[in-house]
């Protein structure tokens, strides 16, 4: 469990995230044979995950194995890839990774900071935005652990461009209904998706073209989603990463989108994989080059990869009894921070992740929600949306209270709040026990709270900063009373 420690006192500096992003031109100019050695490693490490059977034979006969699945690897360097403790000795002697390990590690790395590029940092953009997914993603720390955090994108925006999902996954972490209808790309609607846009791009600045164009739906489910993304490419300066489960369903249609996608610039997808046959398919279909830059979420159900308890997947365990809040497992695949359009019904929410359980099964919070008809109308409710539920400091008449997961317990100079992920302390002052145990009980205003320290002589400046500190590091409640 990490623990940090917060002073009373308003001298306390924030840490800086670096916002520099390494330049992506280098790897999208591999030379040949690099860009096979990369994509021939990230092929096995799709096989070695999926398969069991492919994990059982490169143990027993590696040459056998990578002759058989015509992976271009020498075969000095399997070893690496799928022993780990030999990996960890080789290291602990100062052995390096082979270089073409080395590079394959570092094309992850580069796609991984490609990923995370406005995750925490929004140029340009309304600073009420930026706070308030600052907060949410201090949230998520203690509430699904940091590891489980650093690994959601947390993007500030994405579109659902049809009503429901013609896939229908059993474990859907989001619940996904059945498909229904289709935001086409008419004259009308592809002026107002243009519209649409261009007031996202000014609320959420560069960090925009972070967002993408799915949720509940599967892209390929609407036959004009190459004409909205190359709208979304003009108008936010980036493709949208793209995820499907039906990659064989048009396999010319993914292969010209792909290509699509890499004349604009770097750019990362994704196949949701449903079972062997279809990696079978899809590992047929096309070669480990073609797929360098195209991700495979094994969702086999051979893979070793665990599933995210959430939705369809949570209420499956809870029904057969087998749900256990205190294994240790994934439990949102919920990946905005931010606004959820739906274009068929022109509506848009604003959600955050959580962890999923009975009041939001489907590992996300809505904050608020609403429609509009004109990109004005979504102009008026964005502004609504950021002014009742981003104020950038604590309201004077909001009613405080610790967030329902942590446990609070009183120190010898303050107290401190946990959850099984994250301990943070807040000390060093006679009075913060007593703020503690304020907050504690739930039933004072910021202003009655305020009042009460500044009898006390507290300085109001000084109680409102600390009251402010705990606001910002996301451990006071802002739950959603109604999704």
């Amino acid at each position: 469990m990490a623990t940090s420690t917060i002073q009373f006192a308003p001298n306390l500096t924030q840490a800086q995230e670096n916002d520099e992003h390494e330049m992506l031109h280098r790897w999208m100019r591999l030379e040949a044979e690099e860009l096979t050695s990369i994509s021939h490693i990230k092929r096995f490490t799709e096989y070695y995950e999926a398969d069991p059977e492919f994990r059982n034979n490169i143990v027993i006969s590696p040459a056998q194995t990578v002759a058989k699945y015509n992976l271009k690897i020498p075969l000095e360097e399997i070893r690496w890839l799928w022993d780990k403790e030999f990996a960890k000795s080789q290291q602990a002697q100062g052995i390096p990774f082979p270089p073409s390990i080395q590079r394959f590690i570092d094309y992850e790395n580069a796609h991984n900071q490609w990923v995370d590029r406005w995750r925490s940092q929004m140029p340009d953009s309304d600073p009420r935005f930026q706070s308030w997914r600052d907060r949410q993603m201090a949230r998520l720390d203690g509430e699904i652990s940091k590891l489980m955090n650093a690994q959601i994108a947390h993007s500030p925006v994405c579109f659902e461009l049809s009503k429901g999902c013609s896939v229908g996954c059993w474990f859907c972490g989001i619940s996904a209904p059945r498909f229904s209808d289709i935001f086409t790309y008419t004259p009308e609607n592809a002026q107002l998706w243009r519209e649409v846009l261009e007031v996202v791009k000014e609320i959420g600045g560069p960090a925009a073209g972070a967002g993408f164009c799915y949720w509940a739906t599967d892209p390929l489910d609407n036959p004009d989603y190459e004409n909205f993304v190359k709208d979304f490419h003009a108008i936010l300066g980036a493709i949208p990463q793209t995820t499907t489960a039906q990659p064989m369903k048009d396999p010319a249609r993914l292969r010209s989108f792909l290509k699509f996608s890499d004349s604009k610039g770097f750019a990362y997808h994704r196949f949701s994989i449903l079972s062997l046959k279809i990696l079978e398919n899809v590992f047929a279909e096309f070669s480990p080059e073609e797929l360098i830059r195209v991700g495979l979420v094994l969702q086999n159900k051979e893979s070793i990869m665990n599933k995210a308890v959430a939705g369809r997947s949570l209420e499956k365990q809870q029904k057969a009894g087998e749900f256990d809040d205190n294994k240790p497992v994934q439990s949102t695949i919920a990946c905005v921070t931010g606004f959820l359009f739906n274009m068929v019904e022109r509506s848009v929410k604003l959600i955050s992740p959580c962890k999923a359980d009975d009041r939001w099964p489907n590992g996300y919070r809505v904050y608020d929600r609403g429609t509009f008809e004109t990109a004005s109308d979504l102009r008026v409710l964005l502004e609504r949306m950021m002014t009742q539920q981003m104020p950038l400091g604590i309201r004077s008449d909001a009613l405080l209270r610790f967030r329902r997961d942590l446990k609070h317990e009183n120190l010898d100079d303050g107290f401190k709040v946990s959850t099984r992920f994250l301990t943070l302390k807040f000390r060093h002052h006679p009075l913060m026990k007593e703020l503690g145990e304020i907050i504690l009980k739930g039933d004072k205003t910021a202003k009655e709270i305020v009042a009460q320290f500044e009898q006390l002589g507290v300085p109001t400046a000084e109680i409102n900063y600390s009251l402010n500190l705990m606001f910002n590091r996301g451990i006071l409640d802002d739950e959603p009373q109604q999704g």
